[in-house]
């Protein structure tokens, strides 16, 4: 008996290690943010393993940094803003987009991860865009965000001219609010949610609803990845649509995998913060539609960009294709995309 137990249990050993052989290696490029909740639930709940996938997380503290070593090879994969990846493009670098990160497929605007909050002292009111003008707003200068609140000034007839804007890192904009260094902050979150429950008094002016701005999350990779490595962005892709649907259906327990992740926000701000993100990782043809309309002027005004471009060839939907075939169960709760709008 002894002897069959030994044996039964070198050979349960000996399968281990032949799945464990199985898995295929993949470096993923995350950030503190919110929305990098998919990526954090699909490593601790073992998502990336059951699909084949031995995942190590590489974080980042900025956007630059993380193409940068997406592109040098450091990981296989990033998630992140839409700014990055199309001021990429524009200087050559061989960025493929083949998911998003959050977003909605059937809206030609989004920004629901962006936010503008004022404090009490400076007697801006919810819903109440006109009373910015002459105020002072913190937000990171380039980033999605200066782009979210120059798209809700326009639509209330305001331009950059009408406010003065005070470059502040996100981390730092809590305490910028509260100090009275600034009259109210534009920014994704959690910082957001972060400056809500943090700052007494604190007003929400607004939140997403800005009609000329298209800021979806993305998921990126390299042409060079996606021609040695197409097996492996398959395993991805459809862990990463597994996971984000965990998270659409648990979002507390996401937020509390996310304070593991995430420095500094407490438990009630996470969960307010997912909350309020589209964690949709389906393409539409309002993808590349928008990013032309929309984005690429807004790069354009800031500099980064010199003119529109079509992002289209730079945009590989096959790995998300599949993703759906194989596991709609994970695609079951979005609301579904007309055939006209349908990119794959």
């Amino acid at each position: 008996m002894k002897k069959l137990i030994a044996s039964a249990f070198a050979l349960a050993l000996a399968a281990s290690s032949a799945v464990a052989q199985d898995l295929l290696p993949i470096r993923i490029g995350a950030a503190g943010a919110v929305d990098h909740a998919p990526v954090f639930a699909g490593v601790e709940r073992g998502i990336f393993a059951e699909h084949g996938l031995d995942a190590e997380v590489v974080m980042y503290q900025s956007g630059v940094d993380m193409v940068n070593g997406l592109v040098n090879g450091a990981q296989e994969v990033n998630v992140m803003g839409s700014v990055p990846y199309l001021t990429g493009l524009a200087r050559g670098f061989p960025l493929v987009l083949i998911g998003h990160l959050h977003g909605d497929p059937n809206r030609d605007a989004y920004s629901d991860n962006q936010s503008i909050i004022a404090s009490a002292a400076s007697g801006v009111g919810a819903g109440d865009i006109p009373a910015l003008a002459g105020r002072r707003i913190g937000l990171p200068r380039g980033t999605g965000a200066e782009g979210f609140l120059l798209g809700v000034l326009g639509s209330a007839g305001l331009s950059e001219d009408d406010v003065e804007l005070i470059n502040v890192p996100p981390a730092e904009l809590v305490t910028a609010l509260n100090q009275g260094d600034v009259d109210a902050v534009a920014i994704w979150q959690p910082w957001g949610a972060t400056a809500m429950t943090q700052v007494d008094g604190a007003v929400l002016v607004q939140a997403g609803g800005c009609p000329q701005c298209y800021d979806p999350g993305t998921i990126l990779t390299t042409q060079q990845v996606v021609g040695d490595s197409p097996e492996t962005l398959e395993r991805f892709m459809a862990a990463f649509a597994e996971s984000q649907a965990w998270v659409r259906a648990n979002t507390e327990a996401a937020a509390e995998i996310n304070m593991r992740w995430i420095q500094g926000v407490e438990l009630e701000t996470m969960v307010l913060a997912l909350g309020s993100v589209s964690l949709d990782p389906r393409i539409s043809t309002y993808t590349a539609e928008m990013y032309q309309a929309k984005t690429l002027p807004f790069l354009i005004g800031l500099g980064r960009v010199d003119a529109v471009f079509d992002p289209t060839d730079a945009i590989d939907t096959r790995f998300l294709a599949a993703a759906e075939a194989s596991n709609p169960d994970a695609f079951a709760d979005l609301e579904s995309v007309p055939a006209e709008r349908r990119a794959y």
